[in-house]
């Protein structure tokens, strides 16, 4: 019989293992999502060689990965606090901060990175839907455009596209998006807010090409073949329109907007009866959300 393979975390291996070699067992299990084990490896590399502040850092990100902001913060803290200024550990203690609902400390961690040489993308980005999260949509701008400046990304772009399109600004909103996709072509939302943009700028035939590009990258956004049934409707497609918008309902079967749309489009086609009975159903939705409002 072929004997067991020795448990590198146990006592008598951890004797004959030296720090730098438990650091990179953790490693290697953290990259194969054994946090258990990882963990386990970190720490015990960490009680001989307590200095490494990347090795603080590691064990801080498992933590993360546990559900565990609380352990994670102090593994951060150690980090910063022999290695002071190093972008990463702040982001990260930044995190850990907000996941555990200290919005106010994590803003101070996120600007403290970002005052740091080099700056950090993540913690502008952060910081900007933090911003937008609270309605402060110029400092949420300028954050996002920090971030943008120190690396450019898809995520990034979609991020402040969604901020120019709050404010209805949707000729920076669909720039913004443009150049996600530019970024990545397979990036689903980045053409999915696009194809809004076209359509609440009554650009009906260019917003149906987006949305349809959209789902053919990701059918899971389900709200596409809503907002093309609409589009086909305002270009008097009204057939087209009303397949789309009857696709939608598979979806959300009980939405008034849609059942109201299919209305509108059965009266364009001289179908009264189905008109009818898709204004009622409108109707019975919106009386329910009055109801439950």
């Amino acid at each position: 019989m072929k004997p067991s393979a020795p448990d590198p975390t146990s006592p008598d291996e951890t004797g004959r293992r030296t720090s730098a070699e438990l650091f990179q067992t953790g490693r290697k299990a953290e990259k194969n999502g054994e946090l258990e084990k990882a963990r386990q490896s970190y720490e015990l590399a960490l009680a001989n060689s307590p200095d490494q502040h990347p090795w603080h850092y590691r064990l801080g990100c498992v933590f993360m990965k546990l559900g565990l902001p609380e352990r994670a913060e102090h593994c951060f803290l150690n980090a910063n606090e022999i290695q002071p200024g190093t972008p990463a550990y702040l982001t990260n203690l930044g995190v850990s901060l907000d996941r555990q609902g200290r919005r106010d400390e994590a803003v101070r961690a996120y600007r403290k990175s970002t005052h740091q040489e080099g700056g950090s993308p993540v913690a502008f980005h952060n910081l900007g839907a933090i911003y937008a999260e609270e309605g402060r949509t110029d400092e949420a701008i300028r954050a996002f455009e920090a971030a943008l400046s120190l690396e450019q990304d898809a995520e990034g772009y979609q991020n402040l596209g969604l901020v120019h399109y709050a404010r209805e600004d949707f000729t920076r909103a669909l720039d913004c998006f443009e150049r996600s996709v530019e970024c990545d072509p397979g990036f689903a939302r980045g053409h999915y807010y696009a194809a809004l943009c076209l359509m609440k700028s009554g650009i009906y035939q260019d917003a149906c090409h987006r949305f349809d590009l959209a789902w053919k990258l990701d059918s899971r956004l389900a709200r596409i073949p809503y907002y093309r049934g609409t589009c086909l409707h305002k270009l008097e497609r009204y057939e087209e329109a009303r397949i789309s918008l009857e696709n939608a309902l598979q979806f959300f079967p009980e939405d008034g907007r849609t059942h109201y749309q299919i209305a509108l489009t059965c009266d364009a086609l001289g179908l009264p009866q189905e008109a009818r009975l898709h204004y009622s159903q409108a109707r019975a939705a919106r009386e329910a959300s009055g109801r439950s409002g």
